[in-house]
């Protein structure tokens, strides 16, 4: 793996008794696209506040190409772009104005300001005011911003909101295509996990303040353990029947109905003997393929955002 663009050691912030973050620790490499994930309340948000100078940590180091973000911000923060919530722009101004503006402040040139807009699906809006646009399109155009100036990072917080599938998937092909031809490296927050699934290389998961999960993608689902998914007409006593036979497995309810078994085939023998004891044959089975939403639900207790 690339060696580390921006390293957080330690970062914590407290609101009175509320740990919002506890010493969380997390690495994005250069040139890759790292998803950042958690419930609400998990602490992403209050990390990409504090990344983007809005807020000060209670204790913590964050640097960025071995510059101190967090004590010298002048100097590390010139190749750092975020995007927090909702992009804030001169409603009075066209689309093309607010982003040149934000390019002559970057020394970009304004042919990078209609490339980006055109490749948002902008450029039927570039000369209209701000003011007249829809919230996706605030959001395309917020990301765009993000994307001037050929930062080494940008730092997105939800960005798909607001967005319809066709915008979604111009964003993905944006972030896809900066980070091969220029090498930027991406820390995202969403909770669409199949757009972290399939955008992303390595995600952080983040749950209670605390940092849960580090590594890339790839090795986090091949880890992940086989199972099943069933289903039957009483699923409550279909869960009782399995404790009283000792079905190994871990055999629970499924946040998404039905039931769930862990383990290989070996596991079904059991499974059908104390199924079919009870009188109650499995209506419904199938093999549970590894997903980072089932990755994630395991590793946050099956708390959702």
């Amino acid at each position: 793996m690339p060696a580390p663009l921006l390293e957080i050691r330690g970062l914590t912030r407290h609101y009175g008794a509320l740990r919002a973050l506890d010493g969380v620790d997390l690495d994005v490499p250069e040139a890759m696209v790292c998803g950042f994930i958690g419930p609400n309340g998990a602490g992403k948000t209050t990390a990409i506040r504090i990344l983007a100078g809005l807020i000060r940590p209670t204790r913590g180091a964050a640097h960025l190409g071995g510059l101190d973000l967090l004590g010298d911000r002048v100097h590390a923060a010139r190749g750092l772009r975020t995007l927090v919530e909702v992009p804030a722009f001169y409603p009075a101004l066209t689309g093309a104005e607010n982003l040149s503006l934000f390019a002559r402040l970057a020394r970009a040139p304004r042919a990078e300001v209609l490339g980006l807009l055109e490749a948002l699906g902008l450029s039927h809006a570039a000369h209209r005011p701000v003011a007249g646009y829809s919230l996706g399109m605030r959001q395309r155009l917020g990301i765009a911003q993000a994307l001037v100036g050929r930062p080494r990072l940008v730092v997105l917080d939800e960005p798909m909101n607001g967005l319809d599938p066709a915008a979604i998937r111009l964003v993905r092909d944006l972030v896809a295509r900066v980070r091969s031809e220029q090498g930027v490296a991406f820390l995202i927050s969403s909770h669409l996990l199949h757009d972290i699934e399939t955008l992303c290389d390595t995600v952080a998961i983040l749950h209670r303040g605390l940092l849960v999960e580090q590594g890339r993608i790839t090795d986090l689902l091949a880890a992940s353990a086989p199972g099943w998914r069933f289903a039957t007409r009483d699923d409550a006593a279909a869960l009782r029947a399995l404790a009283q036979h000792k079905v190994p497995g871990h055999p629970r309810r499924d946040p998404g109905g039905g039931l769930l078994l862990d383990g290989d085939e070996a596991v079904l023998p059991p499974l059908f003997q104390a199924l079919l004891e009870a009188g109650l044959p499995p209506k419904a089975l199938e093999p549970r393929k590894p997903s980072l939403e089932r990755h994630f639900l395991e590793r946050t207790e099956g708390v959702m955002g």
